[in-house]
This record gives structure tokens, C-alpha cells and sequence, in this order.
């Protein structure tokens, strides 16, 4: 059995399409995003640990931040490439 070659042919489109591309490999977005998160996250946990008495209302406040957390986590690792 003969091995052919494969030959493709790639067209240059220019260097904007390969920043693109690279920047979409990088996944700048979601990696900026969580960090972001992380951010807010500790600043949140800072804050509420300073509070003398916290409320029913900021003990929510809490707890909704560290729910969109682990569901933001959770959609960031469970993506997969669009290869």
C-alpha cells in the first residue's frame, strides 16, 4: 500500500486572523473572567468577615456570589474546544 501525501492548501488571510485564532486558543476571555471572579470572591469573603452582626440579607448576598461561583467554575471547565 502506497502512503499519498496529504497536501493542504492554506490560504493567508492576513495577521488578523491569526491573532484571532491565537487569542481564542488562549481563551483570554474566560481566563480574565475567572479571575475577576476571584477577585470579587475574596473581596466579598473580606468584607463579610468584618462585619460585628451579619444579616439574613448579607449572609444571602454571600452566598449568592459563592453560588455564581461554582457554576461560572463549573461552565469554565466543562467547556471544550470547538476543534
Amino acid at each position: 500500500m502506497a502512503e499519498e501525501e496529504k497536501k493542504v492548501e492554506t490560504k493567508d488571510n492576513g495577521w488578523y486572523n491569526s491573532a484571532a485564532s491565537s487569542f481564542d486558543r488562549w481563551r483570554v476571555f474566560p481566563r480574565l473572567l475567572i479571575t475577576l471572579y476571584g477577585f470579587a470572591f475574596y473581596r466579598t469573603t473580606e468584607w463579610f468577615m468584618t462585619l460585628p452582626d451579619p444579616t439574613n440579607a448579607q449572609s444571602a448576598f454571600v452566598s449568592v456570589i459563592v453560588g455564581a461561583g461554582a457554576a461560572w467554575f463549573g461552565l469554565y471547565v466543562g467547556a471544550t474546544s470547538k476543534k
